[in-house]
């Protein structure tokens, strides 16, 4: 029995269950919406270990039954009925306390998780997960992470002598929309000393999303003209294309290693593949919207997610 953690209606999520339905998984889902009227109580037993049950309002769930978790939680302090409440308000505190006891299940059961929080956490910071990255034997983009104005003019010059463009976004796990440094940030650059921001140099190539289940990987090639391919129709007027590629040997095993490196069983790999065939990886996320990739290549991620789940050897 797997358990598969969200909000149903999400793509990501919806995908995980029609698959396990598909695949005859037997799969018990838990709605994140209902956080406030669902119960969890945790014991270690000094033979058994870890005991517990999660108690929605749909009923019981024994904790011990469970081989496998998708994780798929959206950040608590946001859910609708406790986000306009203040801070102290016994909702918004009871959600709290609920969470972080699920969290520490999360972390330490003896199960397949994808993936554990405490594992997701190397993505709130991009420059310690690009020292993983590079430890793994992948090329990271040259970097600048600052708040100094006239540090980022100075790279950007740089960049600009070797006949590159500059990239900038979030330095930590906040989604942020990849941006070219043009013209009109300069008049705003005085903005990043209360807000120390990544810089890049642009990377020529072609875009390679990687996603790995256990040992498994799934790739798609990414084609768009926008900086940002996830928001190409507003970047550059088009969608971007997608299609299902195999990699080589060597760079299929570099991908599951790193997962393995970042203790992330699943999680979505983004590259670059250099016109001399070299490879440079961006980051890794740690809870991939894979439904985005899987709708428009039918690679089988959810199917693949939902097996090893399961105790699928792969």
């Amino acid at each position: 029995m797997i358990l598969i953690m969200g909000i149903p209606d999400e793509p990501p999520v919806a995908a995980a269950i029609a698959a396990a339905e598909e695949c005859g998984i037997g799969h018990i889902v838990f709605d994140q919406r209902e956080h406030l009227a669902t119960g969890l109580a945790l014991r270690l037993h000094p033979d058994a270990g870890w005991q517990g049950t999660l108690s929605p309002p749909s009923g019981t769930i024994d904790l011990q039954k469970i081989s496998g978790v998708y994780v798929r939680l959206m950040d608590e302090r946001f859910l609708p009925d406790v986000s306009g409440l203040a801070a102290d308000a016994p909702e918004r505190q009871r959600s709290a306390r609920f969470h972080l006891l699920l969290h520490t299940w999360l972390n330490v059961a003896p199960i397949r998780v994808a993936s554990r929080p405490r594992a997701m956490l190397s993505n709130m910071s991009k420059t310690y997960q690009a020292g993983i990255i590079r430890r793994c034997g992948f090329a990271i983009p040259e970097t600048l992470v600052t708040n100094d104005p006239e540090a980022v003019l100075d790279f950007v010059a740089g960049c600009a002598a070797g006949g590159d463009e500059v990239i900038y976004k979030s330095v930590s796990g906040t989604r942020s929309i990849v941006q070219t440094f043009g013209p009109e940030d300069r008049a705003r650059l005085s903005r990043i000393r209360w807000c120390p921001t990544q810089f890049q140099r642009k990377v020529r190539g072609t875009d390679i999303r990687v996603h790995v289940v256990g040992s498994r990987t799934f790739a798609t090639r990414i084609e768009s003209e926008a900086t940002d391919y996830r928001y190409a129709r507003r970047q550059s007027g088009d969608d971007a294309r997608l299609t299902p590629i195999d990699l080589s040997p060597g760079l299929e095993k570099a991908c599951v290693t790193l997962s393995a490196a970042l203790d992330l069983p699943f999680t979505g790999i983004d590259l670059r593949i250099t016109p001399d065939g070299g490879a440079v990886c961006f980051e890794a996320n740690p809870c991939p919207a894979y439904s985005y990739y899987q709708s428009r290549t039918g690679t089988p991620i959810a199917d693949a997610l939902v097996r090893w789940l399961a105790g699928g050897d792969r």
